[in-house]
């Protein structure tokens, strides 16, 4: 599936996103839907969980999930300089 960002750029894995809602950048994810078809997502896995839980798996929330008008490719280096 194929997902474009609200200025009209399209979004591949790799890619760091906003959402919109003054959240952290997010990484996209390669992911599959629950058919098995190529789909694109970001993490929604908790971190400390899945470093405490070896063997959980890192989920996913599929970008048909967000309204993409709000979502916007941002540039990898504004992410990383960002302050948590």
């Amino acid at each position: 599936m194929q997902y474009f960002d609200k200025n009209g750029n399209e979004i591949k894995a790799g890619m760091y996103i906003t959402l919109g809602d003054g959240s952290v950048p997010e990484l996209v994810y390669d992911t599959v839907d629950a058919y098995g078809n190529p789909d694109l997502g970001v993490n929604a896995s908790n971190e400390a969980y899945l470093e405490r839980n070896p063997f959980a798996s890192r989920e996913y929330y599929s970008l048909s999930n967000f309204d993409m008008r709000e979502v916007e490719i941002c540039d990898q280096e504004e992410t990383f300089g960002q302050t948590m």
